[in-house]
């Protein structure tokens, strides 16, 4: 084997070592259009599990803390505007992430922000606000669509599903938001390595 073969096997290995850690860091498998499946023998309100990755709930007290950690989940992202889990979640080792918003005047670095949390968390995270329907919904969705790969459509139906008590009268702009956002540049402004 002459020295141009050999840099070609040594450069195909180094193509194929660095796709492989590119997919590694992706926090979830892009293979899903599984709908969010409703836990059941639990004590938090509003609790889907949307994948193997993410969990979403209404605000979890000090009991359902514990409950999560005994589930597996490892980190929990607040979107309550002033609310932390901090005195909830002690005892626990739950790593606390919060992303404060509201669910009618919410901005696209607020969305980045959260997203940029739930990428670099580990997994798997349960996000929440105080329903979990609002902004938890809005989240759900960009995950969705960030991630996952799904459509707008289909996140936005995903979204409107009743169970999940999204206040579509009072929040409509959360749809406004889903059907304007530019998924790529957000995709990127995400996964850049510098947070």
């Amino acid at each position: 084997m002459n020295i141009f073969s050999k840099i070609g096997v040594i450069g195909s290995a180094l193509l194929v070592l660095s796709s492989a850690s590119a997919i590694a860091t992706m926090p979830v498998e892009t293979d899903a259009h599984t709908p969010a499946a409703k836990v059941s023998d639990t004590t938090l309100d509003n609790f889907y599990q949307v994948d193997k990755n993410l969990y979403r709930s209404g605000q979890p007290g000090a009991e359902q803390m514990q409950e999560l950690e005994r589930r597996g989940v490892k980190s929990i992202l607040n979107l309550r505007n002033f609310h932390t889990d901090n005195s909830a979640a002690q005892g626990t080792s739950l790593k606390l992430y919060h992303v404060p918003m509201e669910a009618g005047r919410f901005t696209e670095q607020q969305v980045i922000q959260a997203l940029k949390q739930l990428y670099h968390a580990p997994k798997p995270v349960l996000i929440h606000c105080w329903h979990g329907s609002d902004r938890t919904g809005l989240m759900v969705a960009m995950y969705r669509l960030v991630f996952l790969g799904w459509s707008k459509q289909d996140a936005i139906e995903e979204l409107k599903k009743p169970e999940f008590g999204y206040h579509q009268w009072a929040y409509y702009n959360i749809i406004q938001y889903l059907e304007k956002v530019d998924v790529e540049s957000i995709r990127k402004q995400v996964t850049e390595t510098a947070e």
